[in-house]
């Protein structure tokens, strides 16, 4: 099957439903993409202005003609629109970000059990929250998940599959060890495969994971490029691994991944000018975050390691 959305934000007039749409069939070389989102419609009234484009015509035109299997949206906005957004269209299926530490954030379980009462498919994104709930993970969640019999991913994701209401879970895999571990967990998993005595133990996984979290940075790079040269998502993941891990391995990442270039990538280049802000799914105030990341990590210390890794000609 075959996935693509549409950038609402992006169109100014009707016309642009089609220059999307067969740039985008050009690029993956098909007549039909089977599941089609307006990406990121985050409340009713960007529905709206849609709808007055002609977008609910242009959809069933598509849909009746066969080049678009099936209609949805994808979402990242709060709790309270999220119905809303749900009753403006007959859709097929939605996409929620969903984990077993996003219960409460975006839509959240109370939408995932509303998409679901209207029948909705309901596709999960982030269940592993961009590696944050694998190999991300601060060192307290590490050591409760050690000598369990399973591995990060496969809590994360049996919580998912426990969801009735939960229809596809949508995760990166980059390696194929990394797709037969998912396959496997999937087919071991249905709902009700988590016992009531482990509920407990997620609560004290997901305390552990928050506890090392400073900013809610999934890495997706909707905030990319930085017009300035900031490494958003990298400046905010050493960031992260300041409070989870320790100054020394904050440090490493943050030199290693931000410096040792020709042209740095760090946070202290941040001018404040606001571009991402608007385009961030998970609203972070990153002008502000980056300001205390800066703060935080390119401290007197900071300095003299990376002028002495240029000095002996380290680079990336």
């Amino acid at each position: 099957s075959i996935a693509s959305k549409l950038p609402h934000y992006k169109v100014k007039s009707s016309s642009d439903f089609d220059r999307f749409f067969d740039e985008q069939k050009r690029r993956l070389r098909t007549d039909r993409i089977d599941y089609y989102l307006m990406h990121m419609l985050n409340d009713s009234s960007s529905w709206e202005r849609l709808k007055n484009l002609g977008i609910e015509e242009w959809l069933e035109r598509k849909k009746r003609i066969g080049e678009i299997g099936f209609a949805g949206f994808s979402y990242h906005g709060g709790a309270d629109s999220f119905s809303g957004v749900v009753d403006a269209y007959d859709w097929d299926f939605c996409q929620i970000q969903y984990n077993y530490v996003d219960e409460n954030t975006q839509a959240g379980t109370r939408g995932l059990n509303y998409a679901a009462s209207k029948g909705l498919d309901v596709i999960v994104m982030e269940p592993l929250r961009g590696g944050r709930l694998t190999y991300k993970l601060p060192t307290a969640a590490k050591k409760l998940i050690e000598g369990t019999g399973r591995s990060a991913a496969e809590w994360g994701l049996r919580w998912l599959w426990d969801k009735p209401a939960v229809s596809v879970v949508l995760s990166g895999m980059n390696s194929d060890e990394m797709i037969r571990e998912n396959c496997r967990i999937a087919s071991a998993s249905a709902p009700g495969c988590v016992a009531p005595g482990e509920e407990a133990f997620y609560t004290k996984l997901r305390s552990a994971v928050l506890t090392g979290i400073s900013v809610p940075c999934t890495g997706c790079g909707y905030c990319m490029p930085c017009p300035h040269g900031v490494d958003i998502p990298v400046c905010f993941s050493a960031f992260n691994t300041l409070r989870s891990e320790g100054r020394a391995a904050a440090m490493t990442e943050y030199v290693m991944t931000t410096s040792l270039r020709p042209v740095p990538t760090v946070a202290s280049r941040c001018v404040g000018c606001g571009r991402c802000e608007p385009l961030c799914p998970q609203q972070i105030q990153i002008r502000e975050e980056l300001k205390a990341a800066a703060g935080a990590l390119e401290t007197p210390v900071y300095r003299v390691i990376t002028a002495g890794a240029k000095l002996l000609g380290y680079r990336r």
